[in-house]
């Protein structure tokens, strides 16, 4: 059972936004809450599951298969959506850093409810594709510099 804390979380988490009361407590239903503990994965690189989840409190960091750290979730986000969207394998992974809870939405059964009401099928595509825009234009902005800097370095080299 989630705490009132996490359930106002999930109400307010960009997953949501835009569905009606009713939605979100069908929703709500649906998912599952796992609790993890620091250093454990809530999903692995290359997993097959495509599993939804959306950080009720603590910290998740989302890392290469490497190792190396791309970007750190915390409540509200929403993580694991590329693999839930395009049902491929995972291209990162995702570790708790200390205590988390996380609603876990099952592939299978969140995309039957997403065909099965297609109005709320809609908004949580497009609530997910708002959410992949974020990323890319953050990512956009954190290239930009690098890709200025990489010019420079091949300018004065000696060719």
């Amino acid at each position: 059972m989630l705490s009132p804390q996490d359930q106002a979380t999930f109400t307010h988490s960009f997953l949501v936004c835009g569905l009606k009361p009713s939605d979100v407590e069908a929703l709500l239903a649906l998912g599952q809450e796992g609790l993890y503990r620091g250093g454990e994965d809530l999903f692995h690189h290359n997993g097959a599951d495509g599993d939804l989840f959306v950080i009720l409190d603590g910290r998740v960091n989302i890392l290469t298969d490497e190792g190396d750290k791309i970007t750190e979730a915390g409540p509200g986000s929403v993580v694991g959506e590329i693999s839930f969207l395009d049902a491929g394998p995972r291209d990162a992974s995702a570790v708790a850093i200390a205590h988390v809870t996380a609603l876990r939405f099952p592939a299978a059964e969140l995309r039957k409810r997403m065909c099965g009401d297609k109005e709320l099928g809609f908004r949580i595509l497009a609530n997910l594709s708002r959410i992949l825009c974020a990323r890319m234009r953050e990512a956009e902005q954190h290239l930009e510099p690098l890709m200025a800097r990489s010019h420079e370095i091949w300018d004065t080299a000696d060719l």
